[in-house]
């Protein structure tokens, strides 16, 4: 898999737990485009721990997650990923360097008479280095530093340039997309920025058919859920304006992905999205028909494994067979203590869960596999609930055990593949490339 997607689909998975906090985050990426071979999911899991280490050191305030990677050399390439925060620190931070392992060092001091605390440790999941510095009112970092075998993706120089085309960035949210806009300034992007979507819509309105003042790209983060609906009214006006609707993992406005003339991306746009949407106006790649009218937007997923863990052969059947009218590949555990066996084993890409089962019930497994998530054992992967009864009381605690959904049995089809496609969206698929596979 190419890291910096690796990296962005890391991002999303603990965003959502940013902005619940209220924390205003940034995204960012620096060096060349490489490939990794295998599943990766270790490597997912390490960077994992990093991210949702410091999302729990912070109550209040900023996050930075940032990966920079060297060019391979002999084929293997030094990649360091950081996460890094200022605000208000959680009481927690010696609770979150218990659960990384990481070694307490001494206090030092910096020219200005500042106490720097240091932690290091190694990463189970990867053997690279892990590094925690509490630099007091000035911030804190956690670091992981490691070599990987890689090789550099061919093609990804010279860069796509959009030669001033104007792109114009809606974030009611502080920091929503400031890492959008700088990235495509070095694309050659002319960025214009709103803090709301009325504004930039009146604004639209006023400069249509100024070819000149109009931009070709419109980003825009979900706040309210009732973006997607000017969004396509957009659309229907300006067919030429690539229209994105930015959302969080987990969002309900991914089930209607295919149904709608709306880009609709997850949080945060990788680097590789961000070159393919100047490459649509770059005049080295794109003629003036193309450009006319923006790219419909095209989704593809390889085939993905799901685990179903369910106590009733019944419900294992049915589920079964659902999920692979769907495309998918299941795999099926009888209770939560197969369960942990089956994920250790092969990482699913999600987890269809039951709650009331006999050795270990849905709640207590969910419980362990958030567990070994955040220190690291495991990859991140969606969990969803699928359970008889549909009380607020039942629902209350599946949430609280870390589980991403909940689903009623008997279970409907259209339900289940409305589900599965808000917690594990297909990709969004380059035109005339392949379909990328599950992350």
């Amino acid at each position: 898999m190419e890291f910096s997607a690796l990296f962005a689909q890391s991002a999303r998975e603990v965003l959502p737990l940013a902005r619940n906090k209220h924390l205003v985050s940034y995204f960012d990426y620096h060096g060349p485009f490489i490939d990794l071979p295998g599943s990766n999911a270790d490597l997912r899991g390490g960077i994992h721990r990093v991210l949702r280490g410091m999302i729990d050191c912070i109550d209040a305030g900023f996050v930075l997650f940032s990966a920079d990677v060297e060019r391979p050399r002999s084929r293997m390439c030094k990649i360091r990923v950081h996460a890094a925060g200022t605000g208000a620190f959680a009481e927690r931070i010696e609770r979150v360097l218990e659960r990384l392992q990481l070694t307490r060092g001494s206090l030092t001091h910096h020219v200005y008479g500042g106490e720097v605390f240091r932690a290091t440790g190694v990463c189970p999941a990867t053997g690279g280095n892990v590094a925690f510095v509490n630099s007091g009112p000035d911030g804190l970092l956690l670091s992981l530093e490691l070599s990987l075998a890689a090789v550099e993706v061919p093609g990804a120089e010279p860069l796509p340039d959009a030669a001033g085309v104007t792109a114009w960035l809606v974030s009611p949210i502080a920091g929503g997309l400031d890492s959008v806009g700088r990235r495509l300034r070095r694309l050659g992007w002319g960025v214009k920025s709103f803090g709301s979507l009325e504004q930039a819509s009146a604004l639209l309105t006023e400069r249509q058919g100024s070819a000149s003042a109009f931009p070709m790209l419109l980003v825009v983060v979900e706040v309210t859920g009732s973006e997607l609906p000017e969004l396509e009214r957009i659309n229907r006006a300006a067919p030429s304006l690539w229209t994105v609707l930015a959302v969080l993992a987990g969002s309900k406005t991914v089930q209607v992905r295919e149904g709608t003339s709306v880009d609709i991306r997850l949080l945060p746009l990788s680097p590789i999205e961000l070159e393919h949407f100047t490459a649509h106006v770059d005049r080295r790649t794109s003629t003036d028909e193309s450009r006319e009218t923006s790219p419909a937007p095209l989704y593809g997923q390889d085939t993905c494994l799901v685990l179903v863990v369910d106590d009733s052969p019944v419900n294992q059947l049915i589920a079964r067979g659902q999920l692979e009218v769907l495309g998918y590949d299941v795999a099926v555990a009888t209770n939560g203590a197969e369960a942990l066996d089956a994920c250790c084993r092969r990482p699913p890409d999600m987890v269809l869960m039951d709650v009331d089962m006999p050795v270990m019930d849905g709640l207590e497994a969910t419980t362990r596999l958030r567990n070994w998530q955040q220190v690291g054992r495991l990859p991140p992967f969606p969990i969803v609930a699928a359970t008889s009864g549909d009380g607020t009381g039942r629902r209350n605690e599946c949430a609280a055990a870390g589980m991403d959904g909940y689903l009623s049995k008997p279970l409907n089809l259209q339900t289940l593949a409305d589900e599965v496609h808000r917690v594990l969206p297909p990709q969004p698929v380059p035109h005339g490339a392949a379909s990328p596979g599950c992350s």
